[in-house]
Formats: C-alpha cells, sequence, structure tokens
C-alpha cells in the first residue's frame, strides 16, 4: 500500500466516524428549575450537552462524574440526602444522560446561635435586620440565607459607622446522623465612629452656605450614604465641577473622625446655544447665560432667548437658595413674550416672585406674577392686566429619565385673579396632566397621557390667550397645526376655550439599540361649557433613542370629517417624562 493510499484511507475512516457521531442530550426528571439550574452548573457532563460526540470514552468518565456532582449541587438548597437513577443510553447515532433525582427532605436547622457584640447590640437598624432575615430554627438550611445575612450585618456595619467590626465567628455544622444543622454567626461591631470637625476647601461659595447641604452635623454617628448623598448634591448644585467627601482617619480623636470635603468651582459664567427646528415653532435658536454664582451665598441669575418663526421670548430669573438649598429657592422672574401664529397674535410681559419647595416626591411652587398681555382676536386687540398667585405640584417617578422603561409623571396647577386685585377680570383656572409608561417586554412600551383643564370666569373675552385653552401639535393632538383646535369666531378664527381635554396611547417597539417604531392615536379639544366635539389624529413614527433623550418623527393623519385628511410631519426632542 502506497503512502497516498494509507493518508486517503486514514482521511476517510475519520470523516466515516464524525458523520457516525451523535449528538448528546441531557434530560433531568423530579427537580424544579432552580434545582436543575443549580445541578447543571455543577454538571461537568454539561459541556457536551447538544454536541457532537466524537470521543465516547470521555462522555462515560464525565457521567461518571454526575452523581457526586448532583449531590454537592443541592446541598446549597438544603438537600444532604438526595436519591439519583442515573442512566447514559445510545438511540441510533444520539446519547441520552437521563437523571431521575428525588431531592428528599431538606436539612432543618436545628440551632441558631447569632449574638451581636458591641456598640451595634442596641442599634435599631441591626435588630430590624435580624427581625427580617428568614434564617429561623426549625426552618430548612438554605446557604444562600445565610451568607446573604453575612453580607447584610457587614455591609451594615460600614454603612452605620462601625469600622472596626469584624465576624468572630461564622460557620455551618451538618450533622447527617440526626440530619440537622445548627448555625453560629457572632459580629463584634467595636465601637460607632461619629464625625468630627467638618471642613471645607476654600472656593468661591461661602463654607457655612456649603454646610447647609449636608444632613449630618458634628457628633452625629457616621453613616456613608449620607457621606456619598453629600457629595453628590454639592455636584448636582452645579457650584462644583469635582466633590470629594474624605474622612481622615489619620486625624481620628477617640472615635470622632473629621471630615474634609475637597472641592473645584466649575467656571462661574456658562454660556450655551441651540439651532433647531420643530413642527410646532418652525426654525428655532436658543441662547443663554447662566451665572452659576453672583455671590459667596451662592446665588444665582440665569437669562435665556428663544426665537423661532411663530414665538419669540426673553426671560430671566434672580434665584436665591433658601435654608435647606436643596429642597428650597426663591426667585424673582422676568419674561417678555411675543407669538403671532395662525390661531394667537398676542404680546405680553410679565414679572413675579416664587418659591420652590421639594416635598418628599412632590415639588411645590407657589407663585404671584405681575402679567400685561395685548391679545388679537377676531380683528379687535384687547390689552389685560392680572395680577397672578399660583400654586404647582408636579413629580416625576422613574430610575432614568432619558431611557425610561417605567414611570409617570404628574402636574397640577392652579391659578386665580380678582378684580379688587388690579386684574382685568375675576377668574380661577385648574390645570391636571399626567402621563405613563409601561414596558410589555424588552422592545414593547406603552405610552399614555391626559390633560385636562378649566376655567371659571365671567367674561371670557377679557382673557388674554395666555389664559385660553388650545389644542393641535407635536405635544398635544398630533395631525393638527399647532393650536389649531378650539372654540371659534364668526370668521372663523380659533379664538380659544375655557375647558381642555386631550388623551393619547401609543405603542413603540425597539427595534435596534437606539432605534425605534411607533403607532399612536391623540383625541381632543378645547371647548366652552359642554360643547365638547372632540378630533382625532392617528399615526406612526420613528424613535432616535439619541443621548440627550428621544427624538421623535411622526406622521399623523386627522381623522375629522372637515380635513383634507392631510399627512402632518411632527418633530420633538426631548424627554419621555
Amino acid at each position: 500500500m502506497t503512502l497516498t493510499r494509507l493518508i486517503l484511507l486514514l482521511l476517510l475512516s475519520s470523516t466515516s466516524c464524525h458523520l457516525m457521531a451523535g449528538i448528546l442530550t441531557i434530560n433531568m426528571d423530579g427537580v424544579n428549575t432552580e434545582q436543575k439550574l443549580n445541578i447543571r452548573s455543577f454538571l461537568s457532563l454539561q459541556s457536551l450537552d447538544g454536541q457532537t460526540i466524537t470521543n465516547p470514552s470521555r462522555l462515560r468518565y464525565l457521567h461518571n462524574l454526575a452523581d457526586e456532582e448532583i449531590k454537592t449541587a443541592l446541598q446549597p438548597l438544603g438537600f444532604y440526602q438526595p436519591t439519583i437513577q442515573a442512566s447514559l443510553t445510545k438511540k441510533g447515532e444520539d446519547w441520552l444522560a437521563l437523571y431521575r433525582i428525588q431531592p428528599g427532605k431538606r436539612l432543618p436547622i436545628s440551632q441558631l446561635d447569632i449574638q451581636l457584640i458591641g456598640a451595634a447590640k442596641d442599634d435599631i437598624a441591626f435588630k430590624q435586620l435580624l427581625a427580617k432575615t428568614t434564617l429561623r430554627k426549625g426552618q430548612p438550611l438554605i446557604h444562600s440565607q445565610y451568607e446573604q445575612l453575612k453580607k447584610q450585618l457587614s455591609s451594615l456595619a460600614v454603612e452605620r459607622g462601625y469600622y472596626q467590626a469584624e465576624l468572630t465567628q461564622h460557620r455551618v455544622e451538618v450533622n447527617l446522623a440526626d440530619y440537622n444543622a445548627a448555625i453560629t454567626l457572632h459580629m463584634d461591631s467595636g465601637p460607632r465612629f461619629s464625625i468630627g470637625d467638618i471642613t471645607f476647601a476654600l472656593s468661591p461659595i461661602d463654607a457655612d452656605f456649603i454646610k447647609s447641604y449636608a444632613s449630618f452635623n458634628t457628633g452625629d454617628p457616621i453613616q456613608n450614604s449620607q457621606l456619598i448623598d453629600l457629595q453628590s448634591a454639592l455636584i448636582d448644585s452645579d457650584y462644583f465641577q469635582r466633590v470629594e467627601v474624605r474622612p481622615l482617619w489619620n486625624q481620628m480623636s477617640d472615635t470622632q473622625v473629621p471630615i474634609f470635603v475637597d472641592l473645584d468651582a466649575n467656571k462661574k459664567t456658562k454660556y450655551h446655544a441651540g439651532f433647531g427646528y420643530g413642527t410646532d415653532t418652525g426654525a428655532r435658536t436658543k441662547l443663554g447665560v447662566n451665572k452659576r454664582w453672583i455671590n459667596r451665598r451662592g446665588h444665582q441669575f440665569n437669562t435665556q432667548l428663544l426665537a423661532s418663526e411663530i414665538i419669540t421670548n426673553f426671560s430671566a430669573e434672580y434665584s436665591i437658595p433658601g435654608e435647606n438649598p436643596r429642597e428650597d429657592r426663591y426667585a424673582v422672574q422676568l419674561s417678555l413674550l411675543d407669538e403671532d401664529s395662525d390661531s394667537i397674535n398676542t404680546r405680553s410681559h410679565s414679572i413675579g416672585v416664587s418659591k420652590q419647595q421639594q416635598r418628599g416626591r412632590w415639588q411645590q411652587v407657589l407663585a404671584l406674577n405681575y402679567q400685561q398681555e395685548e391679545s388679537t382676536f377676531s380683528g379687535d386687540t384687547e390689552t389685560s392686566h392680572f395680577l397672578i398667585p399660583q400654586v404647582n405640584y408636579n413629580t416625576v417617578s422613574t430610575k432614568d429619565r432619558l431611557q425610561v422603561k417605567n414611570g409617570y409623571s404628574f402636574s397640577s396647577q392652579l391659578r386665580g385673579a380678582s378684580q379688587a386685585l388690579i386684574s382685568t377680570e375675576d377668574f380661577v383656572q385648574t390645570r391636571i396632566s399626567g402621563k405613563g409608561i409601561y414596558s410589555i417586554t424588552n422592545k414593547f412600551r406603552i405610552l399614555a397621557r391626559a390633560e385636562v383643564g378649566t376655567t371659571w370666569v365671567s367674561d371670557f373675552d377679557a382673557l388674554p390667550a395666555s389664559l385660553r385653552f388650545f389644542t393641535g401639535g407635536d405635544n398635544s393632538v398630533r395631525g393638527y397645526d399647532y393650536k389649531s383646535l378650539g372654540p371659534r369666531d364668526d370668521s372663523d378664527d380659533v379664538i380659544g376655550g375655557r375647558n381642555l381635554l386631550v388623551g393619547s396611547v401609543e405603542v413603540d417597539y425597539r427595534l435596534f439599540q437606539n432605534w425605534g417604531v411607533a403607532a399612536f392615536i391623540d383625541s381632543g379639544n378645547a371647548f366652552n361649557d359642554t360643547d365638547l366635539s372632540l378630533y382625532t389624529g392617528i399615526g406612526v413614527g420613528l424613535r432616535w433613542f439619541s443621548p440627550v433623550g428621544p427624538v421623535r418623527f411622526d406622521l399623523a393623519v386627522p381623522q375629522d370629517d372637515d380635513d383634507d385628511n392631510s399627512i402632518h410631519l411632527h418633530f420633538n426632542l426631548g424627554a419621555d417624562l
């Protein structure tokens, strides 16, 4: 036989063996999903599951290891005496590894010795933790619960300022003869450390003012979460570009630890500019100047100019932090507005004061504004002036404002005026809006929003455009032009209404990581009294989930019989909530 023929014979033999090789399937009976997953993580044979078997000897070797591996895998779940029937069979060219498992009875805890030694013994936080633990005498031994309690005790000790805490005894003793377990877990917390002197690096902001951001004082117990909270709050204040809150352990006196806050201030003045396009406003630009601080008490001054094809608005605000600067803020505002659209022709200027407070999840704003406005309706131009007290409540609940999976927002406004207080007309107006987002799957979301409003006024004609309700546009009823819906005059011009009702339901589907599509239906109108006729738009859209929030491209068709059913394009950028 020549060398060439020998090589060909060997190649044909190898190919023939490979073609005859079968696939391995692993099946398990008698165990639940949790047990099965843990067994597969321990099973050496798992690496061959669904694979072509080219080495039967290795297959049998790994199969012989399965009995002990299954027993080991069940022990962390509390099963120490399982019954296992293992078989490895060949059906045609394929292999089947079958394991019939009876986990048996879980090992009970007969002795449970958990002790706290040191200052933490009387700490309510530790008492609450031990009251919640699932480790109980007579309950099954589950190793993950034991390991979890160890981690929780250590983490809580660090969080609560017990920096010398250690687990002096921690063991689980399994007695298979009596089929029970004994747990011993002792922690010596040592002393609880407290806050010493609090000092700050030199900065253009007064140290006493910076200290008002802290939720702790000298003498309070150290809590890591409070130190991290102070760091986050100072960064969010926009005064500083870098903040580091450090306990000075090398300067500790007894159990008091000094705290040093290292700071790098932001640039005093921030300039910003932007250009864009919106179907409601047309081409638009934004210019602004922010003075991050005016003085050492953290006062701020911001100005902004928004200019578009139909709206020009200049605003300025001088803000003063309150006693608790994270939650309280006072402001003086000035606004100049000129709006000239197909529906509205108005010019106004206003000046006012406000107080902003954070009350739990709710932001409360109390304001008093004086405004003069010149509005043109039905060819007549009227000038009005109002002194308007106002209260707003707003809340947003979501983990990520830029990439919302689930969450909601809610806002309410109540405002009014009286002729007895230098106002053209008496009125009371309320407006409520809400939006919710719910993810059906990782790719499907449902978005729903609603808005209602009503006005009590004797002479509606005395109200300027800014105090009337209009609908239609990107953030209202898509399929219709900006503020094109509402009661009309004899010339068929929209003049706005006393009441408002708008609703929308949308479903979006994420095609790729940053792109998605949507389908929606919007309906609503502004109206007087009970004369309500809803206008509806339906459409589809494209979504780009950009780093600064979703960008929406929508095509909507109006369903009103009086409309020509032409397709309207809507373009919008902004957070979902």
